[in-house]
């Protein structure tokens, strides 16, 4: 299996791409939150397959859902640090990422009509890796999405650069999955 690297690489060669109009997409799929996001993976996946995926969700309450799950493992874990060891509080960014790792893969296994996308999601990510390589993976792409602007790489261009490298993953996932051990 590929890694965070290898994804992020082959991610950077597809949005920048003109002919399959990835970039010029993203523009207006800012403006949409979670729904426009996952009308642009739709486009993405469909670049990557040559034929986009058909599922529907309601994709602000799955990015809610996902997002809020996450966000309340780091508060947590933040917390006792704070009444503990205050020096252990940057342990509440990894404890978001292990939460978010496994649903990772939300977002396209919805688009791809999964009715329980976060439960699919954390069977993938189970059956693809350990969650300590998984997690892993999901920070270094998250620290693309999140400094590659910082970097002098564009905010948008490197949020999209990092949504695309997780489609590359899900994609290389859901066929390991198929054919099996």
């Amino acid at each position: 299996m590929a890694d965070a690297g290898q994804w992020l690489a082959a991610a950077r060669r597809l949005f920048d791409d003109d002919a399959n109009d990835l970039a010029v997409l993203a523009r207006s799929a800012a403006r949409g939150g979670f729904a426009g996001g996952a009308h642009w993976m739709r486009r993405a996946l469909g670049v990557l397959r040559g034929v986009p995926p058909r599922g529907e969700a309601s994709f602000v309450r799955l990015g809610l859902r996902k997002y809020t799950l996450a966000a309340a493992g780091a508060i947590a874990s933040g917390a006792l640090a704070w009444h503990s060891c205050r020096w252990l509080m940057p342990l509440a960014v990894f404890a978001f990422y292990v939460i978010e790792v496994r649903m990772v893969f939300a977002f396209p296994a919805a688009l791809d009509g999964s009715p329980t996308p976060c439960v699919d999601s954390h069977r993938l990510v189970q059956a693809s890796a350990s969650w300590w390589w998984a997690t892993r993976q999901v920070m270094r792409v998250a620290g693309e999405m999140l400094f590659g602007g910082l970097c002098g790489r564009g905010f948008m261009r490197s949020w999209c650069v990092g949504c695309l490298a997780v489609l590359l993953w899900y994609e290389e996932t859901r066929s390991a999955a198929r054919v099996g051990p």
